[in-house]
C-alpha cells in the first residue's frame, strides 16, 4: 500500500519528466507527513503532464512567458505565466503550452485536508489570487534563501493550503472575480502582444478597449474575468517581469530599467517592486 511519502516522491518524478529537470530548491522534510514544496524552472515546450499523485497548488512566479492551457486539442485558457496559479489535481493529466522560460512553485497539498468534491469552478483554469501569489513569493524566497532548511518554509506553506481552503472550498467565501464574460483568445493575444510592445511608454485602458472594440467598462470587467486582476495591475505585473529580466540578464542602471519599463521614476520602481517580490531592486540583482 502506498503511503504520503510515496506519493509525493511520484509526484517529484513526474514533475522532473515534464520540465526535462530536476527542483532548483525544495523543502528538506520533502517526505515526512509535514507538507513540502520546490521551486522548479520551466523552459518552451508543448507537452502532457500526468503522473502525479498530489495535488499540487502551481504558483508561476519569476520570468517572462505565456502559459496556455489545451483541451481536446484547442485552447481553453491563456495567459501570462507570472502571477497564474493552477491546481493540478491528483492522477488527472493536463496538456500545456508553455512559449518561455519562468519559475513555478510547487506545494504539495495534504490530501486529507482537501474536501470532497474540490472546490469552486475557478479552480479548473489557471487563476490569479493576490493573497496566494504573495504567500508564494514569500515562501519562494525561503526555499532560495535556505534551500528549504528554515524551521519557517513548513508554516508558510500551511498558511498557503489554509488560504486555498478558506477561499476556494467554502460556498460562501468563495472569491468572485467575474461579473461577465472573459476576453476570448484572440483578443487575449492582442491586447497582451500591444502590451508587451509598449512596456516602455505609457498605456491608456481605453486604448487597449479599442484595439478590439469594446468599450472601456466592458474591457475592463471582461479583462478581470479572463486574467483575475484590473488590466493597470496586469500591466504593472508585465513592467515588473520585464524589468526583472533586465536586472539579471543587463548592466544597465535602476533609472534606465525604470524607463525602460515605463515606470515613471525609479523610487515608483522600487517602490512596485518591493510591493511584489518584497526586495529591492538592487537587493534582487545582487542576490
Amino acid at each position: 500500500m502506498k503511503t504520503p511519502d510515496d506519493a509525493i516522491m511520484a509526484t517529484i518524478d513526474a514533475v522532473a519528466r515534464f520540465v526535462d529537470g530536476s527542483p532548483m530548491h525544495c523543502s528538506k522534510d520533502i517526505v515526512g507527513g509535514t507538507l513540502s514544496a520546490a521551486l522548479w524552472q520551466h523552459s518552451p515546450k508543448t507537452r502532457r503532464f500526468e503522473g502525479h499523485e498530489c495535488h499540487i497548488l502551481a504558483l508561476s512566479l519569476r520570468g517572462d512567458a505565456h502559459l496556455e492551457q489545451i483541451a481536446n486539442g484547442r485552447s481553453v485558457w491563456r495567459g501570462a505565466a507570472p502571477g497564474s496559479i493552477v491546481l493540478l489535481r491528483s492522477a488527472e493529466y493536463s496538456d500545456w503550452l508553455l512559449d518561455g522560460s519562468f519559475e513555478m512553485l510547487h506545494v504539495y497539498l495534504d490530501s486529507s485536508r482537501i474536501p470532497d468534491g474540490f472546490g469552486s469552478a475557478i479552480l479548473d483554469r489557471p487563476f490569479r489570487d493576490p493573497v496566494l501569489t504573495q504567500l508564494g513569493q514569500a515562501a519562494a524566497m525561503a526555499l532560495r534563501d535556505t534551500d528549504g532548511e528554515n524551521r519557517y518554509v513548513a508554516p508558510l506553506l500551511e498558511t498557503m493550503q489554509q488560504c486555498l481552503i478558506d477561499r476556494y472550498f467554502t460556498q460562501d467565501r468563495t472569491p468572485d472575480f467575474s461579473h461577465c464574460g472573459g476576453l476570448v483568445g484572440f483578443a487575449q493575444r492582442k491586447v497582451e502582444g500591444y502590451i508587451q510592445d509598449h512596456l516602455s511608454s505609457d498605456i491608456a485602458v481605453d486604448h487597449l478597449a479599442n484595439l478590439i472594440g469594446l468599450s472601456t467598462g466592458h474591457f475592463t470587467r471582461a479583462f478581470r474575468s479572463s486574467y483575475g486582476v484590473s488590466p493597470h495591475q496586469f500591466i504593472i505585473e508585465k513592467r515588473i517581469a520585464r524589468a526583472t529580466a533586465m536586472l539579471r540578464q543587463s548592466s544597465m542602471s535602476i533609472t534606465e530599467i525604470a524607463q525602460a519599463t515605463g515606470f515613471s521614476s525609479a523610487s515608483h520602481f522600487g517602490a512596485q517592486f518591493r510591493k511584489r517580490l518584497g526586495i529591492s531592486p538592487v537587493a534582487f540583482r545582487r542576490h
